[in-house]
């Protein structure tokens, strides 16, 4: 923007009819060879931070497929696991079942001997 604004400065110059003295030139020159090197520096800056971002990405990159790398053996080692967990959650049920059931008959013996107890121990005993 600088430097356009310096070469329409000198070309207006020029239009006017103005003749540039040879060390008013060499002043827009200098001028304008500044803000080449500001540019320049401005770009170099600019390549910089791009650099940085760009490691940072790769960085971040190396850490993203590295846990991808984590969960999917996370994964093979829970489809290992899920069978045996879910056999054992079968059998446990089962068990569970059983030891109802057999506290289901103990009470029902229990209260028949509550019940009839009298009656059965006469007639085991015969008196």
């Amino acid at each position: 923007m600088h430097v356009i604004r310096s070469l329409s400065v000198t070309k207006r110059m020029k239009e006017s009819g103005d003749k540039m003295t040879e060390a008013s030139q060499e002043r827009a020159i200098g001028r304008i060879e500044g803000k080449l090197d500001l540019i320049i520096a401005e770009q170099a800056a600019a390549a910089e931070a791009r650099k940085q971002t760009y490691e940072k990405l790769d960085t971040l990159n190396r850490k993203v497929d590295a846990t991808d790398t984590k969960v999917q053996s996370i994964d093979q080692r829970l489809e290992k696991v899920e069978e045996p967990v879910a056999e054992f959650s079968r059998w446990r049920e089962r068990g569970i079942g059983a030891i109802m059931l057999v506290s289901f008959v103990a009470a029902s013996i229990g209260g028949l001997l509550v019940a009839f107890g009298k009656k059965i121990w006469v007639a085991i005993m015969g008196t």
